[in-house]
């Protein structure tokens, strides 16, 4: 009888241990995705950071330098892109919004073959309007990669971004700000798209006095012309996690907001955390972070907008679609979901490990950490395990992972790649 209760007492604590660790927890399965059957169809694209072929050979350097980075996929950054825009062509929203940071790190050479790629989206009638990120101007870092080393390359100013993305957004304007590359485009005489720009050289960042005096007198103009106004910004108008501030968001973003609320601007679309992420405050004012394209689950967001509301979810790039209808038979092209994920997996899991050191039980620690890693940027916490048993061992290990755990384990069982503005 003794041996039974200690039997059965062992297997007690075992299952314990497998709740804790998430072992037996049942994760939630993304549901079919709804959409309304009628509405204006905006897709919108963020930190695509395109870099043109002829500016990296995947040699020494360069395979070094991306897989010690942020998990972008740029391995494939060519393949990734002509999917999307394929993708976006058969698809056909009523128009494509690209939220900044284009390019890699500015390069002029990837401007210019990007603003080629997207024109193919513009001539089968789809409207593209883009704005610049924290990338993508005056950027020290622009450069070519080949062998063990880099060069420097070209970057642009505003102005000549301008001229290479002028039938983009810009040429289309209904008006435009003098002092940064803010503009107003109509979509539809029911909707507009206000693209916000605080990337200018002087104050990055920052929306100076007279955008924001341009910005109030486009949203009564809206108004007045009976159209609703989507907002599209690079950096945040919110503080979307605890530890992401400096850098992160609009510097006088609150005067935006507060502008954005006093006209009833349906949202703001912004990118640049990398991170599929949405907030609202009480008024009821709503950001929504599409993640990196350029990161797993190499996403973008379809906003559906109707006469009662709006309807926001993500669509993943079909690389392995778009490989077999060129031919390709590379492995990991065709299974294009699972290396961009395992890529990004094991990005997070050698910088856990450089974190932890080789102490016990640092592997389980590495790779705790990299599961809610990814499902944190993919917008999908509703599947991540914040088990308090993990964050307790990571805070008796290394304090900067384990405050980065409890900020992602803030939004526990939330499914940020879908959400409902108002009614239908």
């Amino acid at each position: 009888m003794k041996k039974h209760r200690l039997i059965l007492a062992l297997l007690t604590v075992v299952l314990v241990f497998a709740l804790d660790f998430g072992l037996l927890r049942k994760k939630a399965e993304p549901e079919a995705p709804f959409l309304p059957e009628e509405g204006i169809r905006l897709a919108v694209a963020t930190d695509l950071h395109y870099l043109a072929p002829q500016l990296y050979d995947n040699g020494a350097y360069y395979t070094k330098m991306i897989e010690n980075a942020d998990g972008k996929t740029m391995k494939y950054i060519e393949e990734l892109t002509e999917a999307f825009v394929s993708q976006i062509i058969e698809s056909a929203p009523d128009a494509l919004i690209l939220s900044g940071d284009l390019s890699f790190n500015g390069e002029r050479e990837s401007h210019l073959m990007l603003a080629e790629k997207l024109r193919r989206v513009a001539d089968a009638g789809i409207p593209v309007l883009v704005i610049p990120g924290n990338h993508d101007l005056y950027n020290a870092k622009a450069a070519a990669f080949t062998g063990d080393g880099y060069t420097s390359a070209d970057s642009v100013s505003m102005k000549e971004f301008e001229e290479i993305y002028a039938g983009l957004g810009f040429s289309q304007a209904l008006s435009r700000d003098g002092d940064s590359l803010s503009y107003i485009a109509e979509v539809t005489p029911e909707l507009r798209v206000l693209m916000v720009d605080v990337n200018t050289q002087d104050e990055p960042g920052f929306l100076d006095d007279s955008t924001l005096n341009w910005i109030d007198e486009q949203l009564k103009c809206a108004t007045e012309a009976g159209a609703k106004v989507v907002a599209v910004s690079h950096q945040n108008l919110f503080q979307h996690n605890s530890l992401f501030r400096g850098g992160f968001v609009i510097g006088n973003g609150r005067l935006l907001g507060a502008l954005f609320e006093k006209y009833g601007v349906i949202c703001n679309l912004s990118g640049h955390m990398h991170i599929q992420h949405i907030s609202q405050i009480e008024s009821g004012l709503t950001e929504i972070a599409t993640s990196s394209l350029a990161v797993t689950p190499n996403q973008y967001g379809l906003l559906v907008v109707t006469g009662d509301g709006a309807y926001y979810r993500t669509e993943v790039v079909d690389v392995a679609a778009w490989a077999v209808s060129q031919g390709l038979d590379n492995p990991e092209l065709l299974n294009f979901q699972d290396y961009s994920a395992g890529f990004f997996w094991d990005s997070s899991y050698r910088k856990a490990m450089a974190r932890l050191g080789q102490g016990r039980g640092a592997e389980s620690l590495a790779s705790a950490y990299s599961d809610v890693n990814l499902a944190y940027f993919a917008g999908r916490m509703d599947t991540a395990d914040c088990s308090a048993f993990t964050l307790w061992r990571w805070k008796n290990r290394e304090n900067f992972t384990y405050e980065y755990l409890c900020s992602m384990c803030a939004d526990e069982g939330k499914n940020f790649t879908e959400f409902v503005l108002g009614s239908f």
